[in-house]
Protein backbone atom coordinates (compact mmCIF):
# COMPACT_ATOMS: atom_id res chain seq x y z
CA UNK A 1 0.00 0.00 0.00
CA UNK A 2 1.68 3.30 -1.28
CA UNK A 3 1.54 6.36 0.93
CA UNK A 4 1.89 10.12 0.55
CA UNK A 5 5.19 11.46 2.29
CA UNK A 6 5.13 12.31 5.66
CA UNK A 7 5.53 15.85 5.52
CA UNK A 8 2.25 15.88 2.86
CA UNK A 9 0.33 13.57 5.49
CA UNK A 10 1.16 16.06 8.45
CA UNK A 11 0.17 19.04 6.07
CA UNK A 12 -3.23 16.89 5.52
CA UNK A 13 -3.82 16.02 9.13
CA UNK A 14 -3.33 19.68 10.32
CA UNK A 15 -5.65 20.71 7.66
CA UNK A 16 -8.44 18.59 8.93
CA UNK A 17 -7.94 18.85 12.49
CA UNK A 18 -8.58 23.07 11.70
CA UNK A 19 -11.76 22.18 9.57
CA UNK A 20 -13.22 20.19 12.34
CA UNK A 21 -12.82 22.31 14.82
CA UNK A 22 -14.65 25.35 12.34
CA UNK A 23 -16.94 22.72 11.75
CA UNK A 24 -17.81 21.49 15.90
CA UNK A 25 -18.07 25.59 16.59
CA UNK A 26 -20.78 25.63 13.96
CA UNK A 27 -22.79 22.66 14.31
CA UNK A 28 -24.69 23.19 17.75
CA UNK A 29 -25.45 26.66 16.17
CA UNK A 30 -27.52 25.17 13.57
CA UNK A 31 -28.69 22.70 15.79
CA UNK A 32 -30.29 25.36 17.90
CA UNK A 33 -31.58 27.49 15.11
CA UNK A 34 -33.22 23.72 13.11
CA UNK A 35 -34.74 23.00 16.83
CA UNK A 36 -36.09 26.93 16.79
CA UNK A 37 -37.74 26.38 13.64
CA UNK A 38 -38.84 22.95 14.00
CA UNK A 39 -40.47 24.14 17.33
CA UNK A 40 -42.32 27.10 15.42
CA UNK A 41 -43.67 24.87 13.36
CA UNK A 42 -45.40 22.97 15.88
CA UNK A 43 -47.01 25.50 17.26
CA UNK A 44 -47.74 27.38 13.94
CA UNK A 45 -51.61 26.42 12.83
CA UNK A 46 -52.02 25.32 9.30
CA UNK A 47 -49.36 24.91 6.48
CA UNK A 48 -46.57 28.04 5.71
CA UNK A 49 -43.94 26.71 3.03
CA UNK A 50 -41.79 29.02 3.77
CA UNK A 51 -41.18 27.63 7.17
CA UNK A 52 -41.27 24.46 5.94
CA UNK A 53 -38.24 25.75 3.68
CA UNK A 54 -36.33 27.04 6.35
CA UNK A 55 -36.35 23.98 8.24
CA UNK A 56 -34.92 21.90 5.02
CA UNK A 57 -32.81 24.58 4.63
CA UNK A 58 -31.44 23.97 8.00
CA UNK A 59 -31.69 20.29 7.75
CA UNK A 60 -29.28 20.78 4.64
CA UNK A 61 -26.59 22.88 6.35
CA UNK A 62 -26.49 20.30 9.84
CA UNK A 63 -26.17 17.14 6.54
CA UNK A 64 -23.67 18.85 4.84
CA UNK A 65 -21.49 19.88 8.24
CA UNK A 66 -21.69 16.53 9.46
CA UNK A 67 -20.82 14.32 6.20
CA UNK A 68 -18.13 16.96 5.95
CA UNK A 69 -17.17 16.19 9.25
CA UNK A 70 -17.39 12.42 9.17
CA UNK A 71 -14.84 12.31 5.97
CA UNK A 72 -12.13 14.68 7.74
CA UNK A 73 -12.71 12.17 10.75
CA UNK A 74 -12.48 9.12 9.18
CA UNK A 75 -9.41 10.47 6.91
CA UNK A 76 -7.92 11.62 9.64
CA UNK A 77 -7.36 8.48 11.04
CA UNK A 78 -6.80 6.79 7.51
CA UNK A 79 -3.52 8.71 7.18
CA UNK A 80 -3.07 8.70 11.05
CA UNK A 81 -2.50 4.57 10.61
CA UNK A 82 0.70 2.53 10.18
CA UNK A 83 -1.00 -0.97 9.81
CA UNK A 84 -2.47 -2.30 6.47
CA UNK A 85 -5.75 -3.48 8.25
CA UNK A 86 -6.23 -0.03 9.80
CA UNK A 87 -5.98 1.64 6.80
CA UNK A 88 -8.82 -0.65 4.88
CA UNK A 89 -10.48 -0.39 8.31
CA UNK A 90 -10.86 3.65 7.74
CA UNK A 91 -11.37 3.17 3.79
CA UNK A 92 -14.65 1.36 4.22
CA UNK A 93 -15.31 4.21 6.57
CA UNK A 94 -15.23 6.40 4.25
CA UNK A 95 -17.12 4.39 1.88
CA UNK A 96 -19.85 4.07 4.55
CA UNK A 97 -20.08 8.14 4.86
CA UNK A 98 -19.92 7.81 0.48
CA UNK A 99 -23.28 5.38 0.12
CA UNK A 100 -25.13 6.91 3.55
CA UNK A 101 -24.24 10.53 2.49
CA UNK A 102 -25.33 9.71 -1.26
CA UNK A 103 -28.38 8.07 0.32
CA UNK A 104 -29.32 11.26 2.47
CA UNK A 105 -29.35 13.50 -0.51
CA UNK A 106 -30.78 12.19 -3.33
CA UNK A 107 -31.92 8.51 -2.45
CA UNK A 108 -32.79 5.71 -4.33
CA UNK A 109 -34.51 6.41 -7.92
CA UNK A 110 -38.34 8.08 -7.36
CA UNK A 111 -36.79 8.54 -3.75
CA UNK A 112 -38.97 11.60 -2.65
CA UNK A 113 -37.49 12.11 0.88
CA UNK A 114 -33.74 13.06 -0.11
CA UNK A 115 -33.12 16.34 0.93
CA UNK A 116 -32.61 17.62 -2.39
CA UNK A 117 -35.77 16.35 -3.28
CA UNK A 118 -37.87 17.97 -0.68
CA UNK A 119 -35.60 21.43 -1.50
CA UNK A 120 -36.66 21.05 -5.46
CA UNK A 121 -39.98 20.65 -4.17
CA UNK A 122 -40.39 23.50 -1.87
CA UNK A 123 -37.99 26.16 -3.92
CA UNK A 124 -40.51 25.41 -6.93
CA UNK A 125 -43.71 26.33 -4.84
CA UNK A 126 -41.87 29.47 -3.56
CA UNK A 127 -40.62 30.74 -7.36
CA UNK A 128 -37.20 30.02 -6.88
CA UNK A 129 -36.30 28.89 -10.22
CA UNK A 130 -32.30 29.39 -9.55
CA UNK A 131 -32.21 27.81 -6.95
CA UNK A 132 -34.67 24.95 -8.24
CA UNK A 133 -32.25 24.41 -10.97
CA UNK A 134 -28.87 24.37 -8.78
CA UNK A 135 -30.23 21.78 -6.59
CA UNK A 136 -31.46 19.40 -9.39
CA UNK A 137 -28.38 20.30 -10.92
CA UNK A 138 -26.59 19.13 -7.24
CA UNK A 139 -28.62 15.71 -7.55
CA UNK A 140 -27.05 14.88 -10.58
CA UNK A 141 -23.52 15.80 -9.39
CA UNK A 142 -24.38 12.92 -6.06
CA UNK A 143 -25.71 10.66 -8.60
CA UNK A 144 -22.51 10.75 -10.47
CA UNK A 145 -20.46 10.74 -7.76
CA UNK A 146 -22.42 7.57 -6.04
CA UNK A 147 -21.51 5.65 -9.59
CA UNK A 148 -17.95 6.50 -9.09
CA UNK A 149 -16.88 6.93 -5.40
CA UNK A 150 -19.82 4.89 -3.51
CA UNK A 151 -19.64 0.94 -3.56
CA UNK A 152 -22.68 -0.58 -1.79
CA UNK A 153 -21.13 -4.30 -1.66
CA UNK A 154 -18.37 -2.56 0.57
CA UNK A 155 -20.99 -0.69 2.35
CA UNK A 156 -23.08 -3.80 3.46
CA UNK A 157 -19.90 -6.23 4.15
CA UNK A 158 -18.73 -3.29 6.54
CA UNK A 159 -21.42 -3.77 8.38
CA UNK A 160 -21.95 -7.83 8.66
CA UNK A 161 -19.53 -10.32 9.59
CA UNK A 162 -21.70 -13.26 8.04
CA UNK A 163 -19.38 -13.82 4.78
CA UNK A 164 -16.13 -13.53 5.80
CA UNK A 165 -14.70 -15.49 2.79
CA UNK A 166 -16.08 -12.67 0.59
CA UNK A 167 -15.41 -9.46 3.18
CA UNK A 168 -11.77 -10.82 3.21
CA UNK A 169 -11.17 -10.99 -0.56
CA UNK A 170 -13.16 -7.35 -0.85
CA UNK A 171 -11.29 -5.92 1.38
CA UNK A 172 -8.35 -6.93 -0.13
CA UNK A 173 -9.37 -4.90 -3.00
CA UNK A 174 -8.69 -1.82 -0.52
CA UNK A 175 -5.06 -0.55 -1.71
CA UNK A 176 -5.53 2.54 -3.22
CA UNK A 177 -5.72 5.67 -0.85
CA UNK A 178 -5.72 8.21 -3.80
CA UNK A 179 -9.07 7.15 -4.70
CA UNK A 180 -10.60 7.35 -1.15
CA UNK A 181 -8.90 10.46 -0.99
CA UNK A 182 -10.20 12.26 -4.97
CA UNK A 183 -13.77 10.83 -3.30
CA UNK A 184 -13.37 12.68 -0.10
CA UNK A 185 -12.88 15.85 -2.19
CA UNK A 186 -15.40 15.46 -4.98
CA UNK A 187 -18.11 15.00 -1.84
CA UNK A 188 -16.45 18.03 -0.06
CA UNK A 189 -17.42 19.86 -3.11
CA UNK A 190 -20.70 18.70 -3.38
CA UNK A 191 -21.28 19.69 0.27
CA UNK A 192 -19.84 23.14 -0.49
CA UNK A 193 -22.05 23.80 -3.48
CA UNK A 194 -25.07 22.74 -0.89
CA UNK A 195 -23.52 25.37 1.91
CA UNK A 196 -24.02 28.23 -0.68
CA UNK A 197 -27.54 27.35 -2.15
CA UNK A 198 -28.61 27.10 1.77
CA UNK A 199 -26.70 30.12 2.76
CA UNK A 200 -28.78 31.95 0.14
CA UNK A 201 -31.78 30.71 1.14
CA UNK A 202 -31.57 31.33 4.57
CA UNK A 203 -30.45 34.68 4.08
CA UNK A 204 -33.92 35.33 2.05
CA UNK A 205 -35.79 33.52 3.84
CA UNK A 206 -35.38 34.07 7.64
CA UNK A 207 -35.86 37.84 8.23
CA UNK A 208 -39.53 37.14 7.01
CA UNK A 209 -39.45 34.87 9.91
CA UNK A 210 -38.13 36.59 12.59
CA UNK A 211 -40.26 39.64 13.19
CA UNK A 212 -41.55 38.58 16.72
CA UNK A 213 -38.51 36.28 17.57
CA UNK A 214 -34.79 35.68 16.45
CA UNK A 215 -34.48 32.31 15.11
CA UNK A 216 -30.69 32.29 15.32
CA UNK A 217 -29.69 31.73 19.04
CA UNK A 218 -26.03 30.67 19.88
CA UNK A 219 -24.84 28.38 21.80
CA UNK A 220 -25.39 27.74 25.54
CA UNK A 221 -22.14 28.56 28.19
CA UNK A 222 -21.44 27.25 31.57
CA UNK A 223 -19.76 24.27 33.16
CA UNK A 224 -19.51 21.53 31.69
CA UNK A 225 -19.41 18.42 33.76
CA UNK A 226 -20.10 15.89 31.33
CA UNK A 227 -17.35 17.17 28.71
CA UNK A 228 -14.76 17.08 31.60
CA UNK A 229 -15.52 13.64 32.89
CA UNK A 230 -14.98 12.98 29.48
CA UNK A 231 -11.43 14.03 29.60
CA UNK A 232 -10.41 12.43 32.33
CA UNK A 233 -11.89 9.01 30.90
CA UNK A 234 -9.87 9.84 27.53
CA UNK A 235 -6.68 10.48 29.82
CA UNK A 236 -6.98 7.16 31.93
CA UNK A 237 -7.14 5.23 29.03
CA UNK A 238 -4.32 7.17 26.89
CA UNK A 239 -2.03 6.58 30.53
CA UNK A 240 -3.08 3.22 30.34
CA UNK A 241 -0.82 2.73 27.40
CA UNK A 242 -3.77 0.88 25.57
CA UNK A 243 -2.96 2.41 22.67
CA UNK A 244 0.25 0.60 22.06
CA UNK A 245 -1.77 -2.63 23.63
CA UNK A 246 -4.53 -2.04 20.75
CA UNK A 247 -1.97 -1.21 18.24
CA UNK A 248 0.00 -5.34 18.96
CA UNK A 249 -3.49 -6.36 18.13
CA UNK A 250 -4.23 -4.69 14.78
CA UNK A 251 -0.31 -5.15 13.90
CA UNK A 252 -1.10 -8.94 13.69
CA UNK A 253 -4.89 -8.53 12.55
CA UNK A 254 -3.97 -8.83 8.35
CA UNK A 255 -1.56 -11.36 8.98
CA UNK A 256 -4.22 -13.75 11.23
CA UNK A 257 -6.21 -13.29 8.49
CA UNK A 258 -3.82 -13.83 5.25
CA UNK A 259 -3.05 -17.14 6.96
CA UNK A 260 -6.97 -18.41 7.91
CA UNK A 261 -7.73 -17.43 3.79
CA UNK A 262 -4.58 -20.08 3.09
CA UNK A 263 -5.51 -22.42 5.01
CA UNK A 264 -8.87 -22.18 3.96
CA UNK A 265 -7.79 -22.52 -0.02
CA UNK A 266 -5.40 -25.40 0.94
CA UNK A 267 -8.36 -26.94 2.30
CA UNK A 268 -10.56 -26.52 -0.70
CA UNK A 269 -8.16 -27.47 -2.71
CA UNK A 270 -7.59 -30.46 -1.03
CA UNK A 271 -10.86 -31.42 -1.54
CA UNK A 272 -10.88 -30.65 -5.11
CA UNK A 273 -8.00 -32.58 -5.74
CA UNK A 274 -9.60 -35.86 -3.75
CA UNK A 275 -12.83 -35.60 -6.23
CA UNK A 276 -10.85 -35.34 -9.06
CA UNK A 277 -9.60 -38.52 -8.13
CA UNK A 278 -12.53 -40.51 -7.06
CA UNK A 279 -11.70 -40.31 -3.56
CA UNK A 280 -14.20 -39.35 -0.81
CA UNK A 281 -13.87 -36.20 0.77
CA UNK A 282 -13.29 -36.91 4.98
CA UNK A 283 -16.21 -35.72 6.91
CA UNK A 284 -13.36 -33.73 8.96
CA UNK A 285 -12.56 -31.38 5.94
CA UNK A 286 -15.44 -29.98 6.24
CA UNK A 287 -15.58 -29.10 10.07
CA UNK A 288 -12.37 -27.44 8.84
CA UNK A 289 -13.31 -25.42 6.94
CA UNK A 290 -16.83 -24.03 8.75
CA UNK A 291 -14.30 -23.24 12.11
CA UNK A 292 -11.71 -21.46 9.91
CA UNK A 293 -14.63 -19.59 9.02
CA UNK A 294 -16.38 -18.72 12.30
CA UNK A 295 -12.51 -18.09 13.40
CA UNK A 296 -12.38 -15.13 10.05
CA UNK A 297 -15.68 -13.61 11.63
CA UNK A 298 -14.26 -13.22 15.58
CA UNK A 299 -11.13 -11.79 13.94
CA UNK A 300 -13.13 -9.33 11.68
CA UNK A 301 -15.17 -8.33 14.52
CA UNK A 302 -11.67 -8.29 17.20
CA UNK A 303 -9.68 -5.91 15.02
CA UNK A 304 -12.58 -3.71 13.96
CA UNK A 305 -13.38 -3.17 17.83
CA UNK A 306 -9.85 -2.45 18.59
CA UNK A 307 -9.34 -0.15 14.92
CA UNK A 308 -12.66 1.98 16.71
CA UNK A 309 -11.01 2.37 20.04
CA UNK A 310 -7.47 2.84 18.66
CA UNK A 311 -9.34 5.74 16.43
CA UNK A 312 -10.99 7.28 19.35
CA UNK A 313 -7.25 7.56 21.31
CA UNK A 314 -6.38 9.89 18.01
CA UNK A 315 -9.01 12.06 18.11
CA UNK A 316 -7.76 15.80 18.97
CA UNK A 317 -11.48 16.13 20.48
CA UNK A 318 -14.67 14.96 22.49
CA UNK A 319 -16.50 15.56 19.60
CA UNK A 320 -14.19 13.56 17.63
CA UNK A 321 -13.90 11.08 20.45
CA UNK A 322 -17.39 10.58 20.00
CA UNK A 323 -17.84 9.92 16.45
CA UNK A 324 -15.03 7.13 17.28
CA UNK A 325 -17.54 6.20 19.74
CA UNK A 326 -20.52 5.73 17.10
CA UNK A 327 -18.19 3.12 15.36
CA UNK A 328 -17.17 1.28 18.54
CA UNK A 329 -20.87 1.34 19.36
CA UNK A 330 -22.21 0.23 15.63
CA UNK A 331 -19.57 -2.33 15.77
CA UNK A 332 -20.51 -3.53 19.41
CA UNK A 333 -24.17 -4.01 17.99
CA UNK A 334 -23.20 -5.79 14.76
CA UNK A 335 -20.37 -8.07 17.00
CA UNK A 336 -22.71 -9.09 19.71
CA UNK A 337 -25.94 -9.63 17.46
CA UNK A 338 -23.32 -12.08 15.39
CA UNK A 339 -21.28 -13.82 18.22
CA UNK A 340 -24.31 -14.71 20.71
CA UNK A 341 -27.77 -13.46 19.28
CA UNK A 342 -30.01 -10.38 21.09
CA UNK A 343 -32.83 -13.03 22.22
CA UNK A 344 -33.27 -16.99 22.49
CA UNK A 345 -34.34 -16.87 19.02
CA UNK A 346 -31.42 -15.52 17.61
CA UNK A 347 -28.89 -17.09 20.02
CA UNK A 348 -29.62 -20.52 17.54
CA UNK A 349 -28.21 -18.71 14.66
CA UNK A 350 -25.34 -17.36 16.37
CA UNK A 351 -22.09 -17.90 15.99
CA UNK A 352 -21.88 -19.03 19.89
CA UNK A 353 -24.13 -22.10 18.69
CA UNK A 354 -22.00 -22.62 15.66
CA UNK A 355 -18.37 -23.00 18.24
CA UNK A 356 -20.59 -24.95 21.14
CA UNK A 357 -21.82 -27.67 18.69
CA UNK A 358 -18.52 -28.40 17.17
CA UNK A 359 -16.88 -31.74 19.32
CA UNK A 360 -13.72 -30.50 20.13
CA UNK A 361 -10.70 -30.38 22.35
CA UNK A 362 -11.87 -27.95 24.68
CA UNK A 363 -11.39 -30.49 27.83
CA UNK A 364 -12.03 -27.63 30.41
CA UNK A 365 -9.33 -25.78 29.39
CA UNK A 366 -11.05 -22.43 28.25
CA UNK A 367 -13.46 -20.41 30.70
CA UNK A 368 -15.99 -20.74 28.42
CA UNK A 369 -18.42 -20.35 31.14
CA UNK A 370 -17.12 -16.50 32.21
CA UNK A 371 -17.34 -15.72 28.77
CA UNK A 372 -21.34 -16.55 28.48
CA UNK A 373 -21.88 -14.70 31.54
CA UNK A 374 -20.07 -11.45 29.90
CA UNK A 375 -21.94 -12.26 26.42
CA UNK A 376 -25.13 -11.98 28.78
CA UNK A 377 -24.28 -8.65 30.90
CA UNK A 378 -23.21 -6.97 27.36
CA UNK A 379 -26.38 -8.23 25.66
CA UNK A 380 -28.35 -6.96 28.34
CA UNK A 381 -29.61 -3.67 26.69
CA UNK A 382 -28.94 -5.20 22.80
CA UNK A 383 -32.69 -4.55 21.38
CA UNK A 384 -32.87 -0.87 23.32
CA UNK A 385 -29.91 -0.03 21.40
CA UNK A 386 -30.88 -1.18 18.12
CA UNK A 387 -32.39 2.44 17.38
CA UNK A 388 -29.50 4.08 18.25
CA UNK A 389 -27.45 1.71 16.05
CA UNK A 390 -29.96 2.72 13.41
CA UNK A 391 -29.58 6.08 13.91
CA UNK A 392 -25.88 6.30 13.90
CA UNK A 393 -25.24 3.58 10.74
CA UNK A 394 -27.13 5.97 8.42
CA UNK A 395 -27.75 9.43 7.84
CA UNK A 396 -31.14 8.82 6.98
CA UNK A 397 -33.73 5.78 6.98
CA UNK A 398 -36.45 6.33 4.72
CA UNK A 399 -38.52 9.47 6.28
CA UNK A 400 -36.30 9.18 9.21
CA UNK A 401 -34.06 11.68 9.32
CA UNK A 402 -31.58 11.14 11.82
CA UNK A 403 -28.96 13.59 12.31
CA UNK A 404 -30.61 15.73 14.71
CA UNK A 405 -31.29 13.28 17.23
CA UNK A 406 -27.81 11.77 16.46
CA UNK A 407 -25.83 14.68 17.33
CA UNK A 408 -27.86 14.84 20.80
CA UNK A 409 -26.69 11.16 21.57
CA UNK A 410 -23.49 11.95 20.60
CA UNK A 411 -23.71 14.72 23.65
CA UNK A 412 -25.27 12.17 26.00
CA UNK A 413 -22.79 8.90 24.96
CA UNK A 414 -21.39 7.71 28.08
CA UNK A 415 -17.89 7.04 26.90
CA UNK A 416 -16.68 5.25 29.83
CA UNK A 417 -19.56 2.36 29.42
CA UNK A 418 -18.71 2.55 25.93
CA UNK A 419 -15.09 1.75 26.33
CA UNK A 420 -15.61 -0.71 28.62
CA UNK A 421 -17.83 -2.71 26.77
CA UNK A 422 -15.13 -2.18 24.16
CA UNK A 423 -12.18 -3.50 25.99
CA UNK A 424 -14.80 -6.62 27.76
CA UNK A 425 -15.65 -7.59 23.86
CA UNK A 426 -12.05 -7.71 22.16
CA UNK A 427 -11.00 -9.84 25.75
CA UNK A 428 -14.32 -12.61 24.72
CA UNK A 429 -13.11 -12.04 20.97
CA UNK A 430 -9.88 -12.88 22.62
CA UNK A 431 -10.68 -15.86 23.97
CA UNK A 432 -13.06 -17.17 21.71
CA UNK A 433 -9.88 -17.05 19.08
CA UNK A 434 -7.92 -18.79 21.41
CA UNK A 435 -10.63 -21.97 22.04
CA UNK A 436 -10.91 -22.19 18.16
CA UNK A 437 -7.06 -22.60 17.60
CA UNK A 438 -6.99 -25.53 19.86
CA UNK A 439 -10.19 -27.27 17.75
CA UNK A 440 -8.34 -26.68 14.68
CA UNK A 441 -5.23 -27.75 16.56
CA UNK A 442 -7.88 -31.05 17.43
CA UNK A 443 -8.96 -31.57 13.67
CA UNK A 444 -5.58 -31.65 12.19
CA UNK A 445 -4.65 -34.08 14.34
CA UNK A 446 -8.08 -36.22 13.47
CA UNK A 447 -7.32 -35.02 9.61
CA UNK A 448 -3.85 -36.18 10.11
CA UNK A 449 -5.55 -39.60 11.90
CA UNK A 450 -7.82 -40.14 9.20
CA UNK A 451 -5.25 -39.64 6.18
CA UNK A 452 -3.02 -41.89 7.64
CA UNK A 453 -5.47 -44.59 8.31
CA UNK A 454 -6.99 -44.15 4.69
CA UNK A 455 -2.95 -44.49 3.42
CA UNK A 456 -2.01 -47.43 5.39
CA UNK A 457 -5.74 -48.90 4.12
CA UNK A 458 -4.57 -48.56 0.35
CA UNK A 459 -1.38 -49.61 0.97
CA UNK A 460 -2.41 -52.67 2.37
CA UNK A 461 -4.65 -53.31 -0.75
CA UNK A 462 -1.54 -52.69 -2.58
CA UNK A 463 0.75 -54.71 -0.70
CA UNK A 464 -1.57 -57.61 -0.47
CA UNK A 465 -2.24 -57.57 -4.20
CA UNK A 466 1.66 -57.73 -4.88
CA UNK A 467 1.76 -60.62 -2.03
CA UNK A 468 -0.61 -62.84 -4.16
CA UNK A 469 0.93 -61.97 -7.76
CA UNK A 470 4.27 -63.45 -5.72
CA UNK A 471 5.93 -59.99 -6.16
CA UNK A 472 5.93 -60.07 -10.00
CA UNK A 473 8.04 -56.66 -11.03
CA UNK A 474 5.21 -56.33 -13.87
CA UNK A 475 2.99 -55.61 -11.73
CA UNK A 476 4.85 -53.82 -9.19
CA UNK A 477 5.64 -51.60 -11.86
CA UNK A 478 2.32 -51.70 -13.21
CA UNK A 479 1.44 -50.38 -9.51
CA UNK A 480 3.77 -47.80 -9.34
CA UNK A 481 1.80 -44.85 -10.45
CA UNK A 482 -1.09 -45.83 -7.77
CA UNK A 483 1.44 -45.64 -5.15
CA UNK A 484 2.39 -42.34 -5.77
CA UNK A 485 -1.18 -40.86 -6.46
CA UNK A 486 -1.86 -42.43 -2.73
CA UNK A 487 1.29 -40.97 -1.34
CA UNK A 488 -0.28 -37.33 -3.02
CA UNK A 489 -3.47 -37.41 -2.03
CA UNK A 490 -3.11 -39.06 1.65
CA UNK A 491 0.52 -38.35 2.42
CA UNK A 492 2.48 -35.28 4.27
Amino acid sequence: MVDASPESIQHLIKNSEKALAQIEVSLPLILETRQAVAETIKNHDGNNVVLDLTLVVLDTQLAENEVRYDLFASLNALLRAKDDYTKRYYMQSLNLCFWEACQLFVGEDGDENGLLSRLVALTKQINQAGCQYIAQHIIDDVQAFRNRFADRELRNITRHYDDPIKMYEKQRGLINIDIFAKGVGELMAICMELNVVSSFLLKLLVPSQMKTRNLVTSSKGGFDMKGMFNDVVFKAFKEKNLESEVQRVLDMGQKSLDECYGRYGACCKGVELLREKGCQEPEVFDKIRSLIRMRMETLFLRHDIACSVWGYLKASSDQERSQNLRLIHITKQAALTHIYGYNEKAREKSLWMAINSIEGANDGKMDLYSVKKSLDRLTGNLTDDKVNSQMFAHYRYKENYFIPVRLEAFGKMVHLKELMDAMRLLRICKTLDDYMLSLLSYMDSKQRQEKQKQYNEWKGKIDGLVAKTGNDKRVIEVLKPMRKLIDIVFGD
